[in-house]
């Protein structure tokens, strides 16, 4: 293992299981390892997916602090709306922080399951980035999202099956080996594969038309 990487820390869920859970709430550095050089890679491949589509209105559902957006605006694409809302209280509130001067740009603390999740302004991206795999029916929740905001494009992010694992007792959540049900049911499906050392492992980024 490279012990310069920036491993994620997954505790024992028993003597011999390491299980990813779901926090609804979770610290800002929690998560911080999605913030370093490694994980670039993977919002680089969504921001190049929303260049290429010219996307402007877009949606980041688990958005955290929406490092999508510091990407286009590294790029040079600003001519759009969004809203990325999370669970988390604190990305959200320094996402706030960061955008507060971008009115086109807005982070809101909330679920899906909610209602004020709605947005004032068309939707043609829907961005999905690791959040699919925590719903055990996870078509029926991005078919849900997609028709809420009458949305044409979706992003999905995803750990891939075939994996590297650095512990033998990691158990990976995933819904890679699923994806037939997205493409037969899609007028357009291409899938991006990241090789990203961070996670050692694949990351899948499927870029969908409805």
């Amino acid at each position: 293992m490279n012990k310069n990487i920036p491993w994620p820390t997954i505790k024992l869920s028993t003597d011999d299981r390491m299980v990813v859970p779901l926090k609804e709430e979770y610290t800002f550095h929690a998560m911080w390892y999605l913030d370093t050089p490694e994980a670039k890679p993977i919002f680089e491949r969504q921001a190049d997916i929303i260049i290429e589509k010219q996307s402007k209105g877009i949606v980041d559902i688990g958005a955290r602090h929406g490092p999508v957006n510091k990407i286009l605006q590294e790029k040079g694409y600003t001519d759009y709306k969004y809203m990325g809302f999370d669970t988390s209280v604190e990305p959200i509130a320094m996402a706030k922080e960061t955008w507060k001067d971008h009115s086109n740009i807005e982070y809101r603390n909330t679920s899906w399951n909610n209602k004020d999740i709605e947005v004032d302004f068309d939707v043609d991206m829907v961005i999905f980035s690791g959040v699919l795999l925590y719903e055990a029916d996870h078509y029926g929740l991005f078919n849900r999202m997609m028709k809420l905001y009458n949305a044409k494009n979706a992003i999905i992010q995803e750990p891939y099956h075939e994996q590297r694992h650095y512990d033998e007792r990691l158990v990976l959540k995933t819904i890679t080996q699923d994806m037939d049900m997205y493409k037969a049911n899609s007028k357009s499906y291409k899938e991006h594969i990241t090789d990203c050392e961070l996670f050692l492992g694949k990351r899948l980024i499927a870029d969908i038309c409805l």
